[in-house]
C-alpha cells in the first residue's frame, strides 16, 4: 500500500485538502463568468460535489466549505444549502418529485459537461504542444 495514499490522512488533512479543491472550483467559477450550479433556487450540492472533486457530506459537514459555498450561494442569490431532512415531503406529489430528480440530473451533468471542458482544453494544449515542438509532454 502507498504511504502516502488516502488511508494515512488524518481527517483535518482531508478536510484541508477538501477546502482547497472548493476554493479553486468556485475561484474557477468566478474566473469563467459562470455561477454555481442550482435546482429550484438553492445550490445543487450534488452539481458541486461533483465538479469540485468535494465529498458532498463534506460540504454539509466540514464549516469551511459550508460557509465557503453558503458565500458563493448569497453572492449570487441563491438559497443556501440546508442539512438533509429525514424523510420525504408529503405535500409533494409524483410530479413535481419527479421534476426534482430531472433537475438535480442536469445540474449534475451540466457539472460534469464543465469538468469535462475543462480536461479537454488541457488536453488540446498538451496536443498543440507536441505539434509544435515535436517533443512528448507527461501529464
Amino acid at each position: 500500500m502507498d504511504p502516502s495514499g488516502p488511508a494515512t490522512k488524518s481527517g483535518r488533512q482531508v478536510g484541508a485538502e477538501y477546502t482547497e479543491a472548493l476554493l479553486n472550483y468556485l475561484e474557477a467559477l468566478r474566473q469563467e463568468g459562470k455561477g454555481l450550479p442550482a435546482r429550484a433556487g438553492k445550490v445543487s450540492v450534488a452539481a458541486v460535489a461533483l465538479a469540485s472533486g468535494v465529498d458532498q457530506q463534506s460540504l454539509y459537514k466540514n464549516p469551511r466549505c459550508r460557509e465557503l459555498l453558503e458565500q458563493a450561494a448569497q453572492e449570487l442569490g441563491l438559497q443556501a444549502i440546508e442539512a438533509r431532512a429525514t424523510g420525504p415531503s408529503t405535500k409533494d406529489d409524483a410530479k413535481t418529485q419527479r421534476i426534482q430528480v430531472l433537475e438535480a440530473q442536469v445540474a449534475t451533468l451540466k457539472a460534469e459537461v464543465d469538468g469535462l471542458r475543462r480536461q479537454l482544453s488541457r488536453y488540446a494544449h498538451i496536443e498543440q504542444h507536441m505539434v509544435e515542438t515535436g517533443r512528448r509532454v507527461i501529464p
